[in-house]
């Protein structure tokens, strides 16, 4: 009796991801967790999204103050060389550069800011009757300009909460305990998984508190308006 043969099993390969394991480094160095990105808030005052945070330089002097922070007065970072990429309203409300860029950033260690936009509850002050907003951040690949030491690191976060502080408000005001909130990401995000974890809110957009982008993403206490998501980079290694 002759033997059927079994069909030969083909396997297919991912070439982007294949090609970015085979030519980059994409380890990372653990920092107290900050090697899953640092997840910041903003607590403003008197700020709507439009004209305030939603225009084209908010966001990037966030992005610039960080960096000033990290590497200190004397480094220069201009607003042209930070790219801003805008999410839509209703459409594509993230937009990132395509993987391989995404990815080419983690190498070269460049930080990666997300930054979501949320209303106050309507009877929260801070609200003032006017639906002011407040905003929060994932900053990926963080970790390679922290300290190893927890002092040093410590010291390091309390110098970006205090360059953080002139984007509370349009106003010189000093800065209230919990008005800039600073934490360590707890979702684990490798660099390959960095690109889908982004996507998390819109391919499960009933996932609204968990992970940590899904949080960011849904404008909890104005639902009827869901803000779109900025994404900043520098053009430049740091």
């Amino acid at each position: 009796m002759k033997l059927l043969e079994l069909p030969v099993k083909t396997t297919y390969t991912n070439l982007i991801r294949k090609h970015y394991e085979e030519n980059t480094d994409l380890t990372t160095t653990k920092v107290n967790g900050y090697e899953n990105g640092m997840y910041i808030t903003i607590a403003n005052k008197g700020l709507n999204f439009t004209p305030n945070i939603g225009n084209e330089s908010y966001f990037r002097d966030v992005y610039i103050s960080i960096i000033t922070a990290l590497k200190g007065k004397d480094y220069k970072i201009s607003k042209k060389e930070v790219k801003q990429l805008d999410g839509d309203f209703i459409r594509n409300r993230l937009n990132l550069p395509p993987r391989q860029n995404v990815l080419g950033l983690i190498d070269k260690k460049i930080p990666i800011l997300i930054c979501g936009t949320h209303n106050y509850e309507l009877n929260d002050p801070r609200s003032g009757g006017k639906e002011y907003c407040h905003t929060h951040y994932i900053l990926y690949n963080i970790h390679h300009y922290l300290p190893n030491t927890p002092i040093e690191r410590m010291n390091m976060i309390g110098k970006i909460e205090g360059h953080l502080t002139r984007h509370i408000s349009k106003r010189k005001r000093k800065r209230m305990p919990k008005d800039i909130v600073i934490k360590s990401v707890k979702d684990e995000i490798s660099p390959l998984q960095f690109y889908d974890y982004l996507h998390n809110p819109f391919i499960y957009p009933e996932q609204k508190k968990t992970p940590l982008i899904n949080y960011i993403a849904h404008n909890s206490h104005l639902p009827s308006i869901q803000y779109p998501l900025t994404t900043i980079y520098s053009n430049k290694p740091l």
